[in-house]
């Protein structure tokens, strides 16, 4: 039995979203080639930053991926998940991004944080094993997401829950 955590990715809805993206790079006239070719960066980051982690029988699996490009997979058995672990941080950009960096830079951060919560938001879940492994199960910003996939956890492990203070 394999169970995704929340929010399953759908990576159709990914690629159909960058290609809606990339349109407008094939009407622009005048844009030269390498012009063309840095404007695929940001759709390519903003569609392609995910975080795809799953409950496969008795062992966990995560894997993250930034612009599409997988990183490696980390897993562990379920069983030597010894407590999951949760961070309730602050990702929003505070007073002093508005003061020195101005309001543009905060706007763009709050915004950042909600459009890849895989590199933001304020909620995470990590499982740390017996021999002291922390593995980054989930982070984002939704409470639904967060409940469900810590219920999800904490069925599948006898791990006891703890809250990391965050700084």
């Amino acid at each position: 039995m394999i169970r995704e955590l929340a929010p399953a990715t759908k990576l159709h809805i990914r690629l159909v979203i960058l290609g809606v993206m990339l349109v407008p790079l094939l009407i622009i006239p005048g844009l030269e080639l390498w012009g063309r070719i840095l404007s695929c960066i940001m759709p390519l980051i903003f569609t392609g930053t995910y975080r795809t982690s799953k409950i496969i029988e008795t062992r966990f699996e995560t894997r993250f991926h930034f612009a599409f490009v997988p990183f490696p997979l980390q897993k562990c058995k379920l069983a030597t998940v010894g407590s999951v672990e949760t961070t309730y941080g602050n990702s929003q950009p505070g007073i002093w991004t508005i003061i020195i960096f101005g309001p543009l830079q905060f706007v763009c951060g709050w915004i950042f944080d909600y459009l890849i919560p895989a590199l933001g938001g304020p909620l995470e879940i990590w499982l740390v094993t017996a021999k002291g492994r922390e593995i980054k199960a989930w982070q984002g910003h939704n409470q639904d997401y967060f409940d469900a996939n810590l219920k999800l956890l904490q069925d599948h492990t006898t791990a006891e829950l703890k809250t990391r203070i965050s700084v």
